[in-house]
């Protein structure tokens, strides 16, 4: 499809602005784990008429999955509520380069980044939000958590705002660890919109996807 490129090593998908000229902002994908970017192209395919001067970027994470095909942010083998903190932290360095090394390709401000995340990519984002919540202008998570909740910079002015949005089946990640990264989040000065669908196990529905598209239409000045 037009616009639809990847880079040497295929390890990021890309789609162009349908307006056809220069992005004015960029929306990065961030995937579950076990998975890929191609997994999240749907959502990009979806979103990008409506939000026509915008680029997307999907990427693979860096690692390869240790437990089956695909991908991770970092491993879960033998994750605990007391060692996942550690490892997010210790990924956030590859996804922060990430980042910023498509946000050059693209020659957005920090401030017109998006990231979009799913699962284990929702747990990265909402950690780079609450730790550098300057290097980008929204997060939309589904199905997300944090790991564990981490002070944001006092200097740090910027709050972007963020969208989470679960699954009341969801078994992997239950309502109650998605309330309670929206409520540390409101805590820390962020603007929070909080979406619990009933019924929907751990994926992104289209009823999902319509409210991310809305939030990024409502948040993003001239989406």
């Amino acid at each position: 499809m037009s616009g639809n490129t990847t880079d040497g090593s295929g390890e990021v998908l890309r789609l162009a602005p349908v307006s056809g000229t220069a992005a004015r902002r960029l929306v990065i994908l961030l995937h579950g784990v076990g998975s890929s970017g191609a997994d999240l192209m749907p959502l990009a395919q979806s979103w990008r008429g409506a939000l026509p001067d915008a680029a997307f970027a999907a990427p693979n994470a860096p690692q390869p999955f240790d437990m089956g095909n695909g991908h991770q942010w970092f491993s879960i083998a033998g994750v605990t509520e007391a060692n996942r903190p550690a490892r997010v932290a210790a990924a956030l360095p590859a996804l922060a380069e990430l980042i910023e090394a498509e946000r050059q390709r693209v020659g957005v401000a920090p401030a017109d980044v998006v990231l979009v995340g799913f699962s284990q990519g929702s747990i990265m984002a909402l950690h780079l939000a609450m730790t550098a919540p300057e290097r980008c202008g929204a997060v939309v998570a589904f199905a997300g958590r944090i790991a564990a909740p981490v002070e944001t910079p006092d200097g740090a002015g910027h709050r972007p705002p963020i969208l989470m949005v679960g699954g009341a089946a969801d078994s992997i990640m239950p309502p109650a660890v998605v309330q309670a990264a929206a409520t540390h989040f409101r805590s820390a000065g962020f603007a929070v919109e909080e979406h619990l669908l009933r019924g929907v196990p751990h994926t992104i529905t289209a009823a999902g996807a319509q409210l991310g598209l809305d939030f990024l239409q409502r948040v993003l000045p001239s989406a």
